[in-house]
Protein backbone atom coordinates (compact mmCIF):
# COMPACT_ATOMS: atom_id res chain seq x y z
CA UNK A 1 0.00 0.00 0.00
CA UNK A 2 2.84 2.38 0.85
CA UNK A 3 4.62 1.68 -2.44
CA UNK A 4 1.37 2.14 -4.42
CA UNK A 5 0.76 5.59 -2.93
CA UNK A 6 4.40 6.59 -3.35
CA UNK A 7 4.35 5.54 -6.99
CA UNK A 8 1.17 7.55 -7.58
CA UNK A 9 2.82 10.67 -6.14
CA UNK A 10 6.06 10.16 -8.07
CA UNK A 11 4.57 9.41 -11.51
CA UNK A 12 1.85 12.05 -11.42
CA UNK A 13 1.76 12.63 -15.15
CA UNK A 14 1.39 8.95 -16.05
CA UNK A 15 -1.40 8.35 -13.60
CA UNK A 16 -3.12 11.64 -14.41
CA UNK A 17 -3.23 10.48 -18.03
CA UNK A 18 -4.87 7.11 -17.33
CA UNK A 19 -7.19 8.69 -14.74
CA UNK A 20 -8.29 11.22 -17.35
CA UNK A 21 -8.89 8.47 -19.90
CA UNK A 22 -10.98 6.50 -17.40
CA UNK A 23 -12.88 9.68 -16.52
CA UNK A 24 -13.73 10.38 -20.17
CA UNK A 25 -14.82 6.79 -20.76
CA UNK A 26 -16.98 6.98 -17.63
CA UNK A 27 -18.61 10.18 -18.89
CA UNK A 28 -19.37 8.48 -22.20
CA UNK A 29 -20.77 5.29 -20.64
CA UNK A 30 -22.89 7.03 -17.97
CA UNK A 31 -23.98 9.69 -20.45
CA UNK A 32 -24.99 7.11 -23.03
CA UNK A 33 -26.92 5.11 -20.44
CA UNK A 34 -28.70 8.27 -19.25
CA UNK A 35 -29.56 9.18 -22.83
CA UNK A 36 -30.74 5.62 -23.56
CA UNK A 37 -33.00 5.69 -20.50
CA UNK A 38 -34.29 9.14 -21.45
CA UNK A 39 -35.08 8.10 -25.02
CA UNK A 40 -36.74 4.91 -23.76
CA UNK A 41 -38.89 7.00 -21.40
CA UNK A 42 -39.99 9.19 -24.30
CA UNK A 43 -40.69 6.11 -26.39
CA UNK A 44 -42.50 3.61 -24.18
CA UNK A 45 -43.36 5.22 -20.82
CA UNK A 46 -47.08 5.08 -21.70
CA UNK A 47 -46.82 1.38 -22.58
CA UNK A 48 -44.97 0.68 -19.33
CA UNK A 49 -47.67 2.53 -17.43
CA UNK A 50 -50.34 0.37 -19.09
CA UNK A 51 -48.49 -2.80 -18.08
CA UNK A 52 -47.47 -1.66 -14.61
CA UNK A 53 -49.99 -3.95 -12.86
CA UNK A 54 -48.76 -7.11 -14.61
CA UNK A 55 -51.65 -7.34 -17.07
CA UNK A 56 -51.34 -9.37 -20.26
CA UNK A 57 -52.33 -7.92 -23.62
CA UNK A 58 -54.06 -9.30 -26.68
CA UNK A 59 -52.83 -8.13 -30.08
CA UNK A 60 -53.95 -9.03 -33.58
CA UNK A 61 -51.61 -11.56 -35.17
CA UNK A 62 -50.86 -13.64 -38.23
CA UNK A 63 -48.70 -16.71 -38.78
CA UNK A 64 -45.56 -14.64 -38.13
CA UNK A 65 -46.72 -13.53 -34.69
CA UNK A 66 -48.27 -10.46 -33.09
CA UNK A 67 -48.61 -7.28 -35.15
CA UNK A 68 -46.55 -4.31 -34.12
CA UNK A 69 -48.46 -1.41 -32.57
CA UNK A 70 -48.14 0.76 -35.67
CA UNK A 71 -50.48 -1.55 -37.60
CA UNK A 72 -52.43 -3.31 -34.84
CA UNK A 73 -56.22 -2.89 -35.12
CA UNK A 74 -58.69 -5.23 -33.43
CA UNK A 75 -62.12 -5.76 -34.99
CA UNK A 76 -65.40 -5.60 -33.09
CA UNK A 77 -65.68 -9.40 -33.37
CA UNK A 78 -62.21 -9.91 -31.89
CA UNK A 79 -62.99 -7.56 -29.01
CA UNK A 80 -66.24 -9.45 -28.36
CA UNK A 81 -64.42 -12.79 -28.45
CA UNK A 82 -61.89 -11.65 -25.86
CA UNK A 83 -64.62 -10.22 -23.63
CA UNK A 84 -66.42 -13.57 -23.81
CA UNK A 85 -63.29 -15.24 -22.41
CA UNK A 86 -62.50 -12.50 -19.88
CA UNK A 87 -65.39 -10.14 -19.06
CA UNK A 88 -62.97 -7.88 -17.14
CA UNK A 89 -60.81 -7.25 -20.23
CA UNK A 90 -60.40 -3.57 -21.13
CA UNK A 91 -59.96 -2.36 -24.74
CA UNK A 92 -57.04 0.00 -25.23
CA UNK A 93 -56.55 2.33 -28.19
CA UNK A 94 -53.28 3.94 -29.24
CA UNK A 95 -52.95 6.35 -32.17
CA UNK A 96 -50.81 9.31 -33.19
CA UNK A 97 -52.81 12.44 -34.00
CA UNK A 98 -52.35 16.22 -34.17
CA UNK A 99 -53.68 18.94 -31.90
CA UNK A 100 -55.74 21.77 -33.40
CA UNK A 101 -53.42 24.43 -31.98
CA UNK A 102 -52.29 26.04 -35.22
CA UNK A 103 -48.93 24.27 -35.13
CA UNK A 104 -50.12 20.70 -35.80
CA UNK A 105 -48.44 19.48 -32.62
CA UNK A 106 -48.18 15.70 -32.73
CA UNK A 107 -49.47 13.74 -29.75
CA UNK A 108 -50.37 10.14 -29.03
CA UNK A 109 -53.94 9.46 -27.96
CA UNK A 110 -54.06 6.58 -25.50
CA UNK A 111 -57.59 5.42 -24.72
CA UNK A 112 -58.83 2.93 -22.17
CA UNK A 113 -62.37 1.70 -21.86
CA UNK A 114 -64.47 3.20 -19.10
CA UNK A 115 -64.62 -0.18 -17.36
CA UNK A 116 -61.62 0.78 -15.27
CA UNK A 117 -57.93 1.67 -15.25
CA UNK A 118 -55.25 -0.27 -17.08
CA UNK A 119 -52.08 -0.29 -15.06
CA UNK A 120 -51.57 3.24 -13.79
CA UNK A 121 -53.56 4.79 -16.66
CA UNK A 122 -57.06 5.78 -15.57
CA UNK A 123 -59.72 6.82 -18.09
CA UNK A 124 -61.08 10.37 -17.84
CA UNK A 125 -64.73 11.24 -17.46
CA UNK A 126 -66.74 10.99 -20.67
CA UNK A 127 -65.96 13.78 -23.12
CA UNK A 128 -62.78 14.86 -21.31
CA UNK A 129 -59.07 14.29 -21.84
CA UNK A 130 -56.13 13.97 -19.49
CA UNK A 131 -52.91 15.61 -20.63
CA UNK A 132 -49.28 14.77 -19.95
CA UNK A 133 -46.44 17.07 -18.99
CA UNK A 134 -45.25 17.12 -22.60
CA UNK A 135 -48.61 18.47 -23.80
CA UNK A 136 -48.42 21.20 -21.16
CA UNK A 137 -45.01 22.15 -22.54
CA UNK A 138 -46.47 22.42 -26.04
CA UNK A 139 -49.75 24.25 -25.42
CA UNK A 140 -49.07 25.85 -22.05
CA UNK A 141 -49.81 24.68 -18.54
CA UNK A 142 -53.19 25.37 -17.04
CA UNK A 143 -55.26 25.26 -20.25
CA UNK A 144 -58.85 24.19 -19.61
CA UNK A 145 -59.54 22.76 -23.07
CA UNK A 146 -57.71 21.61 -26.17
CA UNK A 147 -58.77 21.04 -29.75
CA UNK A 148 -58.36 17.59 -31.28
CA UNK A 149 -59.80 16.37 -34.58
CA UNK A 150 -62.03 19.38 -34.96
CA UNK A 151 -63.57 18.97 -31.50
CA UNK A 152 -62.86 21.01 -28.38
CA UNK A 153 -62.39 18.76 -25.36
CA UNK A 154 -62.22 19.77 -21.70
CA UNK A 155 -58.98 19.00 -19.85
CA UNK A 156 -59.96 16.89 -16.88
CA UNK A 157 -56.54 16.49 -15.27
CA UNK A 158 -52.97 15.37 -15.78
CA UNK A 159 -51.29 11.98 -16.18
CA UNK A 160 -47.69 12.91 -15.47
CA UNK A 161 -44.73 12.42 -17.78
CA UNK A 162 -46.17 9.91 -20.28
CA UNK A 163 -44.86 9.51 -23.82
CA UNK A 164 -45.45 7.17 -26.72
CA UNK A 165 -43.06 6.95 -29.66
CA UNK A 166 -41.48 10.32 -28.71
CA UNK A 167 -44.78 12.18 -28.69
CA UNK A 168 -46.56 13.41 -25.54
CA UNK A 169 -49.72 11.59 -24.51
CA UNK A 170 -53.34 12.60 -24.09
CA UNK A 171 -55.60 10.05 -22.43
CA UNK A 172 -59.18 9.79 -23.70
CA UNK A 173 -62.05 7.40 -23.38
CA UNK A 174 -62.51 4.80 -26.11
CA UNK A 175 -65.49 6.49 -27.81
CA UNK A 176 -63.55 9.72 -28.34
CA UNK A 177 -60.53 7.75 -29.51
CA UNK A 178 -62.57 5.96 -32.19
CA UNK A 179 -63.66 9.34 -33.55
CA UNK A 180 -60.07 10.62 -33.51
CA UNK A 181 -58.60 7.49 -35.11
CA UNK A 182 -61.33 5.96 -37.30
CA UNK A 183 -58.83 3.66 -39.01
CA UNK A 184 -57.65 2.26 -35.68
CA UNK A 185 -60.38 -0.36 -35.51
CA UNK A 186 -62.34 -1.16 -32.39
CA UNK A 187 -59.14 -1.05 -30.30
CA UNK A 188 -55.39 -1.44 -30.69
CA UNK A 189 -55.00 -4.04 -27.95
CA UNK A 190 -56.89 -5.41 -24.96
CA UNK A 191 -55.66 -5.64 -21.40
CA UNK A 192 -56.64 -8.92 -19.77
CA UNK A 193 -56.10 -10.17 -16.25
CA UNK A 194 -52.95 -12.19 -15.78
CA UNK A 195 -53.79 -15.83 -16.41
CA UNK A 196 -57.35 -15.07 -17.53
CA UNK A 197 -56.57 -16.17 -21.10
CA UNK A 198 -54.35 -19.04 -22.11
CA UNK A 199 -52.32 -19.23 -25.30
CA UNK A 200 -54.67 -22.02 -26.42
CA UNK A 201 -57.64 -19.65 -26.14
CA UNK A 202 -56.21 -17.30 -28.76
CA UNK A 203 -54.45 -19.80 -31.05
CA UNK A 204 -56.00 -19.85 -34.50
CA UNK A 205 -58.17 -16.79 -33.79
CA UNK A 206 -55.90 -14.18 -35.36
CA UNK A 207 -54.83 -13.03 -31.90
CA UNK A 208 -51.68 -13.27 -29.81
CA UNK A 209 -51.19 -12.96 -26.06
CA UNK A 210 -48.18 -10.97 -24.82
CA UNK A 211 -47.02 -9.76 -21.43
CA UNK A 212 -46.12 -6.16 -20.55
CA UNK A 213 -42.60 -6.60 -21.93
CA UNK A 214 -44.07 -8.00 -25.12
CA UNK A 215 -46.27 -4.91 -25.44
CA UNK A 216 -43.19 -2.68 -25.17
CA UNK A 217 -41.40 -4.90 -27.68
CA UNK A 218 -44.28 -4.46 -30.13
CA UNK A 219 -43.13 -0.89 -30.80
CA UNK A 220 -40.60 -1.38 -33.63
CA UNK A 221 -38.91 2.01 -33.36
CA UNK A 222 -38.09 1.38 -29.71
CA UNK A 223 -36.49 -1.99 -30.45
CA UNK A 224 -34.21 -0.54 -33.13
CA UNK A 225 -33.29 2.51 -31.08
CA UNK A 226 -32.62 0.59 -27.87
CA UNK A 227 -30.57 -2.10 -29.62
CA UNK A 228 -28.29 0.46 -31.28
CA UNK A 229 -27.65 2.45 -28.09
CA UNK A 230 -27.15 -0.70 -25.98
CA UNK A 231 -24.60 -2.04 -28.48
CA UNK A 232 -22.65 1.23 -28.26
CA UNK A 233 -22.70 1.01 -24.46
CA UNK A 234 -21.37 -2.57 -24.44
CA UNK A 235 -18.59 -1.58 -26.83
CA UNK A 236 -17.58 1.31 -24.57
CA UNK A 237 -17.50 -1.02 -21.56
CA UNK A 238 -15.25 -3.43 -23.46
CA UNK A 239 -12.98 -0.56 -24.54
CA UNK A 240 -12.71 0.57 -20.91
CA UNK A 241 -11.52 -2.87 -19.79
CA UNK A 242 -9.01 -3.06 -22.66
CA UNK A 243 -7.63 0.45 -22.08
CA UNK A 244 -7.21 -0.03 -18.34
CA UNK A 245 -5.70 -3.48 -18.85
CA UNK A 246 -3.25 -2.20 -21.48
CA UNK A 247 -2.15 0.69 -19.28
CA UNK A 248 -1.45 -1.47 -16.26
CA UNK A 249 0.28 -4.08 -18.43
CA UNK A 250 2.74 -1.40 -19.62
CA UNK A 251 3.04 -0.04 -16.10
CA UNK A 252 3.75 -3.55 -14.76
CA UNK A 253 6.59 -4.07 -17.24
CA UNK A 254 8.08 -0.66 -16.42
CA UNK A 255 8.20 -1.33 -12.69
CA UNK A 256 9.22 -4.98 -12.91
CA UNK A 257 12.68 -4.21 -11.52
CA UNK A 258 11.17 -2.27 -8.60
CA UNK A 259 8.89 -5.20 -7.84
CA UNK A 260 11.84 -7.61 -7.98
CA UNK A 261 13.72 -5.46 -5.47
CA UNK A 262 10.69 -5.46 -3.16
CA UNK A 263 10.61 -9.26 -3.37
CA UNK A 264 14.35 -9.43 -2.66
CA UNK A 265 13.74 -7.34 0.45
CA UNK A 266 11.19 -9.88 1.65
CA UNK A 267 7.86 -8.77 0.17
CA UNK A 268 5.64 -11.69 -0.78
CA UNK A 269 4.06 -12.02 -4.21
CA UNK A 270 0.58 -11.67 -2.68
CA UNK A 271 1.60 -8.41 -0.98
CA UNK A 272 2.96 -6.98 -4.23
CA UNK A 273 -0.16 -8.06 -6.13
CA UNK A 274 -2.35 -6.52 -3.44
CA UNK A 275 -0.33 -3.31 -3.72
CA UNK A 276 -0.85 -3.25 -7.50
CA UNK A 277 -4.58 -3.88 -7.26
CA UNK A 278 -4.97 -1.10 -4.67
CA UNK A 279 -3.17 1.28 -7.01
CA UNK A 280 -5.51 0.33 -9.88
CA UNK A 281 -8.52 0.73 -7.57
CA UNK A 282 -7.46 4.27 -6.60
CA UNK A 283 -7.09 5.29 -10.24
CA UNK A 284 -10.46 3.73 -11.13
CA UNK A 285 -12.24 5.27 -8.14
CA UNK A 286 -11.08 8.78 -9.01
CA UNK A 287 -11.68 8.41 -12.74
CA UNK A 288 -15.05 6.64 -12.53
CA UNK A 289 -16.35 8.78 -9.68
CA UNK A 290 -15.45 11.97 -11.49
CA UNK A 291 -16.82 10.77 -14.84
CA UNK A 292 -20.15 9.54 -13.49
CA UNK A 293 -20.50 12.72 -11.43
CA UNK A 294 -19.94 14.89 -14.52
CA UNK A 295 -22.51 12.87 -16.49
CA UNK A 296 -25.07 13.18 -13.68
CA UNK A 297 -24.54 16.95 -13.39
CA UNK A 298 -24.92 17.26 -17.16
CA UNK A 299 -28.17 15.29 -17.03
CA UNK A 300 -29.58 17.52 -14.30
CA UNK A 301 -28.49 20.65 -16.16
CA UNK A 302 -30.21 19.69 -19.43
CA UNK A 303 -33.34 18.19 -17.83
CA UNK A 304 -36.36 19.09 -19.93
CA UNK A 305 -34.31 20.10 -22.96
CA UNK A 306 -32.72 16.69 -23.63
CA UNK A 307 -34.28 13.28 -22.89
CA UNK A 308 -31.87 12.28 -20.13
CA UNK A 309 -32.59 10.24 -16.99
CA UNK A 310 -30.44 10.52 -13.85
CA UNK A 311 -31.08 7.52 -11.64
CA UNK A 312 -29.30 4.70 -9.87
CA UNK A 313 -29.47 2.72 -13.11
CA UNK A 314 -27.61 5.43 -15.02
CA UNK A 315 -25.05 6.32 -12.33
CA UNK A 316 -24.41 3.59 -9.75
CA UNK A 317 -24.84 0.69 -12.17
CA UNK A 318 -22.36 1.96 -14.80
CA UNK A 319 -19.95 2.94 -12.02
CA UNK A 320 -20.04 -0.61 -10.65
CA UNK A 321 -19.68 -2.15 -14.13
CA UNK A 322 -16.74 0.08 -15.00
CA UNK A 323 -15.05 -0.68 -11.67
CA UNK A 324 -15.44 -4.44 -12.11
CA UNK A 325 -14.26 -4.40 -15.73
CA UNK A 326 -11.40 -2.04 -14.91
CA UNK A 327 -10.18 -4.23 -12.04
CA UNK A 328 -10.55 -7.31 -14.25
CA UNK A 329 -8.39 -5.64 -16.90
CA UNK A 330 -5.83 -4.67 -14.28
CA UNK A 331 -5.81 -8.20 -12.83
CA UNK A 332 -5.14 -9.75 -16.24
CA UNK A 333 -2.13 -7.45 -16.64
CA UNK A 334 -0.46 -8.54 -13.38
CA UNK A 335 1.70 -11.23 -14.96
CA UNK A 336 4.87 -9.07 -14.96
CA UNK A 337 4.37 -8.46 -11.23
CA UNK A 338 3.76 -12.11 -10.38
CA UNK A 339 6.68 -13.43 -12.49
CA UNK A 340 9.27 -10.80 -11.50
CA UNK A 341 12.50 -12.59 -10.49
CA UNK A 342 14.55 -10.87 -7.74
CA UNK A 343 17.81 -12.55 -8.78
CA UNK A 344 17.64 -11.60 -12.45
CA UNK A 345 16.47 -8.04 -11.69
CA UNK A 346 19.22 -7.44 -9.15
CA UNK A 347 21.81 -9.01 -11.45
CA UNK A 348 20.72 -6.77 -14.32
CA UNK A 349 21.21 -3.73 -12.11
CA UNK A 350 24.93 -4.44 -11.59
Amino acid sequence: MFFALRDLRTARGRFALITGVVLMLSVLVAGLLGLTAGLANQSVSALRALGSDGSSFVLPADDRGAFDLDRAALTEDQVAAVLAEDPSAVPVGIARINLDDGTETGVSAVAVGLAGPVGSVTPPAGGEVLVSTGVDDEVGAGVSEIGIGGDTLAVGGHVGDLWHSHTPVVVTDLDIWKDLAPRGGAATTMAVSEGALSDAAVDGSGLALVNSDGLVGALPSHKAENTSLSTMTYMLLAVTALVVGAFFAVWGMQRRRDVAILKALGASTSAVVRDSVVQAAIVLAVGIGGGVGIAALFGLAVAGAVPFVVSAGTTLVPAALLAVLGLAGAAVSLRPVVTADPNSALGAAR
